[in-house]
C-alpha cells in the first residue's frame, strides 16, 4: 500500500524533486525509517513504483557499451552508470564511494556505518530460568534488589497452569514481597531470563565452580581462557557464540577478563540421516534408537561406527551394515589379545630369541614403519577432528600385524617388535573405543588407566620408506602383495613379483602376453 503525501524532498546532487510517498513495506526498525527509492534497481522498489505508475528511471546497465532494454524487473547486479550525468559509464562500485565523497565536499553527508543489531530482549514469561531481580514498589518505583539478597530462586511448588503466563505470576509467596527501600508492600518481577544469560558465560565458571563470592575468579580465566575449541551445530554460529561473545566482549570492557573472545575456534558437527537419507522424525519412522543397538553390540561399538561411518562436519544416512563391519573390526582387535595363540604368548611368556631371516628383517622393517607412520597419522587427524581416517588408520596397522602373523612362520616372529606395536595400537584406539582398551591394557599387563600412560610418539626417521609395498595381480586379481624398492624400474618389480610363491602359483605353466605396471601400486600380468 502508499499514500502521496503531497510534499516533495529534493535531490542535493541534481535539485530534482522527489515525491514523498508513506509505504508499509518500509520498515521503521531500518535505518532512519525513511529511505530513497531506486525502482529500477531494488526488487520491493520496482514493484511499489509499478502499482504506483511512478517513474522508473534505470541508473546502472550490465555492460559499458550496450543498449539496455526497457526493464521489466529490476536490475539488482552491479554495472556501469547512465543517466547520471558526469557519472555515466562509471563503475557503479566505484561510483557508490565517489558520490559520497562529493556529499562530504559539498557539507550535506558522509559514510556512515550501519549496524543490523538490535537491543536483546531477555525477558521470558516461563519458570525455567534465572528470575530477573527487580522489585516494583508503588512509591519507590523499580528497585534492584540488594546484593546480599541474591541470588533470587525459584520456588519448587509452582503450579503449571496453561495460562498463556509465567507460572510465577501465580505464586503469592515468591510475587509479593516488601520493597528493600521502603519496607511497603512491593511485586516482584515474575518474568525470568533467557537462558542464554545463564549459557553465554558458563565456561567461565567451570573453572572454579565451588566459589561462592565471585561468580569466577580472573586469574584463572586469564590462565586458561579463551577455550580452544567451541563445538556445535551451525546454528549456534548464530544464536549461543554470538551471545557469548557479547559477555566476553563486555566483561574484557569492564576489566574482569584480559580476552575478547571466548572461543578460538568453532567446529561445526554434521546430523545422522535416518536410514532413508531423511532427518529422523518420529512421523517418518526413521529413528535410530541408539540404546537398541548398545543392548546388542555394546556402547564402544556404537561409538567407533559414529566417528568412523562419517565424515565429522557432514554426517549422513544411518548404515547397519557398516555398523556391523565396525564389531567385526573391534572383534579383531580383541581377539590380537584374548584369542589368537600367537599373541597370547607374547604377553604371557618371556621374550624369546627368534631366528633371524632376510624375510624376518623385511617385514620388521614394514611394521615399524607402518607404527610410526600410524601413530603420525592418527595424532595429526584426531586433533583436526577426521575420526574417520584416524579409524581407517588403525585399521590398516591392524591388518599389517595379521599379515606379518600370517606370512612369517612363528619361530621367525620378533616377539618384542609385535608386543610394542599392539601395546601401541591399543593406546592409539583408546579414545574411540575406551572401554574395550581398558581392558586389553590390563589383559596385557599394564597398571589402570591406559588413559594416564603417554600418547605413543612416532620418530622421523622411521617414516622414510627404502622399498614400497605393491599389489600382484593376476588377470585383474591381487593375488599377493610383495615389496619392492622405491626406485625399482619394470624389470626389477617384474623379477621380484615372479619370485612370489603365491604368484608362482597362478602362472605356471601359463603365457604372460602382457605387464602392466603402475609404479608403486600394482603390477598386473595377463596369462593365457
Amino acid at each position: 500500500t502508499g499514500v502521496f503525501t503531497g510534499e516533495y524532498a529534493v535531490n542535493p546532487i541534481n535539485g530534482e524533486k522527489i515525491p514523498i510517498w508513506v509505504s508499509d513495506y518500509v520498515l521503521m526498525s531500518y535505518g532512519t525509517g525513511v529511505v530513497m527509492a531506486v525502482p529500477a534497481h531494488d526488487e520491493r522498489d520496482f514493484e511499489f513504483a509499478g502499482k504506483f505508475d511512478l517513474p522508473i528511471r534505470r541508473v546502472i546497465k550490465p555492460e559499458k557499451n550496450e543498449d539496455p532494454d526497457e526493464l521489466v524487473e529490476a536490475y539488482t547486479e552491479e554495472g556501469y552508470m547512465l543517466n547520471s550525468g558526469k557519472y555515466d559509464g562509471m563503475k557503479s562500485e566505484k561510483f557508490k564511494k565517489k558520490i559520497v565523497e562529493v556529499m562530504e565536499e559539498e557539507g550535506f553527508g558522509n559514510f556512515a556505518t550501519n549496524y543490523k543489531l538490535r537491543d536483546w530482549l531477555i525477558s521470558r514469561q516461563r519458570y525455567w530460568g534465572a528470575p530477573i531481580p527487580i522489585i516494583y514498589c508503588d512509591d519507590c518505583g523499580e528497585v534492584p534488589v540488594p546484593e546480599e539478597d541474591l541470588p533470587v530462586k525459584l520456588p519448587m511448588d509452582v503450579d503449571f497452569k496453561p495460562t498463556g503466563e509465567s507460572p510465577l505470576k501465580e505464586h503469592p509467596d515468591f510475587k509479593y514481597t516488601k520493597c528493600p527501600k521502603c519496607g511497603k508492600d512491593a511485586v516482584r518481577e515474575c518474568d525470568t531470563m533467557d537462558t542464554f544469560v545463564d549459557s553465554s558465560w558458563y565456561f567461565l565458571r567451570y573453572l572454579n565452580p565451588q566459589d561462592d563470592k565471585k561468580p569466577f575468579d580472573k586469574d584463572l580465566a586469564n590462565r586458561w581462557l579463551p577455550v580452544d575449541k567451541y563445538v556445535g551445530g551451525a546454528e549456534h554460529a548464530v544464536m549461543h557464540l554470538m551471545y557469548a561473545r557479547f559477555f566476553t566482549m563486555a566483561l574484557n570492557d569492564i576489566g574482569m577478563i584480559d580476552f575478547e573472545e571466548p572461543f578460538k575456534s568453532l567446529r561445526h558437527q554434521g546430523i545422522i540421516l535416518g536410514p532413508d537419507g531423511k532427518k529422523m522424525s518420529k512421523s517418518k519412522g526413521n529413528v535410530i534408537n541408539p540404546d537398541d543397538y548398545i543392548d546388542e553390540y555394546g556402547a564402544d561399538v556404537l561409538r567407533v561406527y559414529l566417528m568412523f561411518a562419517y565424515d565429522y562436519e557432514t554426517g549422513g544416512a544411518w548404515d547397519d551394515d557398516t555398523l556391523k563391519a565396525t564389531d567385526r573390526f573391534l572383534n579383531r582387535v580383541w581377539r590380537l589379545v584374548t584369542e589368537e595363540e600367537w599373541a597370547k604368548n607374547i604377553f604371557e611368556e618371556d621374550i624369546q630369541e627368534y631366528e633371524i631371516t632376510d624375510k624376518t628383517e623385511e617385514w620388521n622393517d614394514e611394521l615399524e614403519r607402518k607404527l610410526h607412520k600410524t601413530i603420525k597419522d592418527v595424532t595429526e587427524d584426531a586433533e583436526d577432528f577426521k575420526f574417520n581416517t584416524a579409524i581407517s588408520k588403525i585399521m590398516e596397522l591392524n591388518n599389517k600385524i595379521y599379515k606379518y602373523i600370517q606370512r612369517l612362520p612363528r619361530k621367525n616372529h620378533d616377539k618384542e617388535l609385535l608386543k610394542t606395536v599392539i601395546e601401541k595400537l591399543i593406546q592409539l584406539f583408546a579414545p574411540f573405543a575406551p572401554h574395550m582398551c581398558e581392558e586389553l591394557w590390563q589383559r596385557i599387563g599394564n597398571e589402570y588407566s591406559i588413559f594416564q600412560s603417554e600418547w605413543p610418539e612416532y620418530e622421523e626417521d622411521k617414516l622414510v620408506a627404502e622399498t614400497v609395498t605393491i599389489a600382484a595381480q593376476i588377470n585383474g586379481k591381487v593375488r599377493d602383495e610383495i615389496e619392492v624398492p622405491v626406485d625399482a624400474d619394470e624389470e626389477k618389480i617384474k623379477e621380484l613379483a615372479l619370485k612370489s610363491e603365491r604368484v608362482q602359483k597362478y602362472t605356471e605353466g601359463k603365457d604372460i602376453v602382457k605387464t602392466i605396471v603402475v609404479p608403486k601400486r600394482i603390477i598386473n600380468f595377463v596369462v593365457k
